[in-house]
């Protein structure tokens, strides 16, 4: 293995080098030491409101199932039976009405994860039932959010998150139900280019007139604790767009949240892979999950307090309608950035003071992996050494 030369060290690079988001190898690197040594949400508790009800999550090499068992708690579970590792539960969420039974060849368990039954069990030499039980994931349920961590040990997601868990309590997230299906996406790009939007609003006033007509000139975004925030402030302008002018007009009061949130909204970040959009009148959540250097699932989801006001649906309509057009003009720009890094004219960005979010969100991934800070790109056998020998230093 190629040792680390003092002209490699000078050779650094501020943001991340454009080999990172083309790297095979270093997927796997983020795969490793990003995905499974952080929390990922998987639902809301409201998800699974029924002793038997289910959701799966599958990322990474791993299948996970998280139940609500017969004493209402909630537990995570590899979704792999004990027999011969097929998958005891199918699809995304569903109710499961006796046994957790494996459909392979009928091995199933109770919803505490233990064996119970055995087909033909006297074929089996020495089978010692009573010492087998589905694996266990790390699970931990913050503000009704469900999170799992296929990697034990690190801080809890409440210690994380916890300089904003007075703001995000008052949108009271443990009430909230599915106000639309969860939604699973496939985008041609790395995972990466899409924070990379997310965490700046530099764009916002060219590249979302929607945004901008909403909030424009009250949008700020900050990194408070360690944690990338943006407020937006909804304004009092008139708006041309048909959507944004009837939010503002329809959009109610609502009585548990105080003056300064009734009319703005709140986007937060938790590290490295999931944005929480808190809004008055509802919320959504999307989280990234990378398959390969240029293609990564998206995940959404979207909760609300029961509300049945006709002004809250309709401003629940809208606010869709706007959130939409933005996600559909965000991937154009992620498909331009991504293009862009191929291109003989590529260089490294020069960001505004509006875009430190970027600089930041880079920093992390780099203080987790500090073979990113190299501007050239290693080579794919000796990156995973590499980036070891550097973190000693």
């Amino acid at each position: 293995m190629s040792g680390i030369s003092a002209n490699s060290q000078k050779n650094e690079s501020d943001l991340l080098p454009r080999w990172t988001y083309q790297s095979e190898q270093f997927l796997q690197l983020e795969i490793e030491y990003l995905f499974r040594r952080h929390w990922m949400l998987v639902g809301h508790i409201s998800d699974v409101p029924e002793p038997g009800d289910y959701l799966t999550f599958d990322a990474f090499d791993e299948q996970v199932l998280v139940i609500r068992g017969r004493d209402n708690e909630l537990r995570a579970f590899h979704n792999l039976c004990r027999h011969r590792g097929g998958r005891v539960m199918a699809g995304e969420a569903g109710k499961c009405r006796g046994a957790i039974t494996c459909p392979f060849h009928g091995w199933s368990y109770d919803f505490n994860g233990k064996l119970l039954n055995v087909p033909s069990i006297e074929t089996f030499k020495d089978l010692d039932v009573d010492s087998i039980s589905l694996a266990g994931v790390e699970l931990e349920i913050w503000f009704g959010f469900l999170f799992i961590r296929l990697e034990a040990g690190g801080p809890s997601i409440a210690e994380e998150l916890a300089p904003l868990a007075s703001e995000v309590a008052l949108y009271q997230p443990e009430n909230l139900q599915p106000l639309l299906p969860a939604s699973t996406e496939i985008k041609p790009f790395n995972w990466k280019c899409i924070h990379d939007i997310d965490n700046e609003g530099y764009h916002v006033p060219v590249g979302h007139p929607s945004l901008e007509e909403l909030y424009g000139g009250n949008y700020l975004d900050t990194i408070e604790h360690g944690i990338m925030v943006a407020r937006a402030g909804i304004n009092d302008k008139p708006a041309r767009g048909w959507s944004v002018r009837h939010y503002k007009k329809l959009l109610p009061e609502f009585p548990h949240l105080p003056a300064d949130k009734q009319r703005s909204w709140f986007y937060l970040m938790s590290y490295p892979n999931l944005i929480f959009g808190f809004y008055p009148d509802m919320m959504e959540i999307y989280m990234t999950l990378p398959e390969t250097a240029n293609r990564t699932r998206y995940l959404s989801r979207t909760y609300a307090l029961p509300d049945d006001r006709r002004e809250t649906k309709a401003s629940r309509y809208l606010n869709l309608r706007i959130n939409n057009e933005t996600v559909e003009e965000d991937d154009t720009f992620v498909a331009w950035l991504q293009q862009g890094m191929k291109s003989s004219a590529w260089q490294q960005p020069h960001l505004s003071s509006l875009e430190e979010g970027v600089r930041y969100f880079h920093h992390c991934i780099q203080a987790a992996l500090p073979i990113a800070r190299q501007a050239d790109a290693p080579p794919e056998h000796e990156m995973a050494g590499l980036n070891q020998q550097m973190a000693r230093i």
